[in-house]
């Protein structure tokens, strides 16, 4: 008898050990609920809309590029695919979405919160700043998700020409590596395809060791065949695919000597910099 409970004790506890390796890749983040949606607290920082997007692409609008391009793609018989780098909370998405219920949208997070850990997070978000009703949201596809840190060059798991627009909002400030992440953003691209980049801060580009502003910088870099302008916002950037994958004509730049003359000792040692090549 003493046996028989031992061998119970031990069966369920195997059975125990076995659920919980069964289950343990929802360990890691909470269950999700959407009926909490209301308690959850946003970085406010990191919910941006559509709106303060647009203002910062002006004399762009989002909204009418992706309807252009959809429209073009409908005559083709071909989807349309945008993808925003850095989501935050996903809002930008969601609200494209309720715009564009034909569109696949996509994003990559740097990594999992507290309030968005995965796909579904996207509802939680919608509901929150009421872009869907509930009835609504359980029946859209929602955008495509994934977790990767973009700060180190790394690339990006998606096919070349893959996407129709690709975008950011204060997202390249905080990437160490930006052209790096620019050439891997154009390698993705359809050819024709655009890119649109606010924020785009902590950036120094070289030319024969000089610093040039960032307007400069991009003239230089349209010589090269990079199609690329500042937009009205002096740190938001557009460019655009061409015809073929082409590589941003600019390597890495490494501490200027210190006798240089004429320029800051901030900007003899930057963390990342860029030199145009000739």
């Amino acid at each position: 008898m003493h046996l028989r409970s031992i061998l119970l004790i031990f069966s369920i506890t195997m059975i125990a050990f076995c659920l919980s390796l069964f289950f343990q890749s929802e360990q890691t983040v909470q269950s999700l609920n959407v009926d909490h949606f209301q308690n959850l607290q946003y970085n406010e920082e990191r919910s941006h809309s559509l709106e303060d997007l647009n203002k910062k692409i002006h004399p762009y609008n989002l909204e009418s590029v992706i309807r252009e391009i959809y429209e073009k793609n409908r005559l083709a018989g071909e989807k349309t695919r945008v993808m925003e780098i850095g989501p935050g909370n996903g809002r930008v998405l969601m609200e494209l979405k309720k715009l564009f219920p034909d569109v696949e949208f996509y994003g990559i997070n740097k990594e999992k919160t507290r309030t968005f850990y995965r796909r579904e997070s996207f509802m939680m978000t919608a509901l929150k700043f009421e872009i869907f009703t509930k009835a609504q949201v359980e029946a859209i596809d929602l955008p495509y998700l994934i977790f990767q840190d973009l700060d180190f060059a790394e690339k990006i798991p998606y096919v070349e020409n893959k996407f129709d627009v690709i975008f950011s909002q204060a997202t390249i400030g905080h990437i160490k590596h930006k052209f790096e992440l620019f050439d891997e953003i154009n390698r993705i691209l359809k050819p024709e395809g655009v890119s649109f980049h606010t924020d785009v801060l902590g950036l120094n580009i070289y030319a024969k060791s000089v610093v040039l502003t960032l307007r400069n910088a991009l003239a230089e870099i349209r010589k090269k065949g990079i199609e690329i302008h500042a937009l009205d916002a002096e740190d938001s950037l557009r460019f655009k695919k061409g015809t073929i994958n082409r590589l941003f004509p600019l390597t890495p730049h490494q501490a200027l000597p210190e006798n240089m003359e004429n320029i800051s000792q901030e900007l003899r040692r930057p963390q990342m910099g860029y030199n145009i090549n000739y």
